[in-house]
């Protein structure tokens, strides 16, 4: 579990988000959809509401030209991730029995390093890709940050 301040996870989550822009107009130029989710690291799947635990989300394009909901998908995905503290890709591979009928079936959610992100709107291993490129710029974030700042203490 990863014992950054709430607001360094906060603020390293937002500003991951905010890089993806640019990346995503790139990537879906056949598209203008995508929906990320972020879950608080801090948050305890047993004891926490998965809404109460989304600590970011965005959308990326035109929301109100989506062929379907890929927020509500998002949030689907990232909820099973969370519970299950997994990537969809593996539990679909290697544990589908901890998958129940009623869940989404779809890669797109990545737990990795303490984080859950779910991404919605592209084929799923683009989802996933985001998603996992979503972690690294988190990691990223959080480690200039205390390294700034340890730069600074000196």
């Amino acid at each position: 579990m990863r014992r950054d301040a709430p607001h360094e996870s906060a603020g390293a989550a937002e500003g991951a988000v905010d890089a993806l822009a640019p990346m995503l107009a790139t990537l879906l130029t056949d598209r203008s959809a995508m929906h990320v989710v972020v879950m608080d690291p801090a948050a305890n799947p047993h004891t926490a509401s998965s809404d109460d635990a989304i600590l970011c989300e965005r959308s990326f394009g035109k929301p109100a030209s989506w062929a379907a909901d890929y927020a509500s998908y998002a949030r689907a995905k990232a909820r099973v991730a969370w519970r299950e503290q997994a990537s969809l890709r593996d539990l679909l591979a290697h544990r589908p029995e901890r998958l129940r009928d009623d869940l989404i079936r779809v890669e797109g959610a990545v737990c990795a390093d303490g984080w859950v992100v779910a991404a919605s709107g592209a084929q799923p291993w683009y989802d996933h890709a985001i998603a996992t490129c979503t972690i690294a710029l988190i990691d990223a974030a959080l480690r200039h940050a205390r390294e700034t700042a340890a730069s600074e203490a000196t």
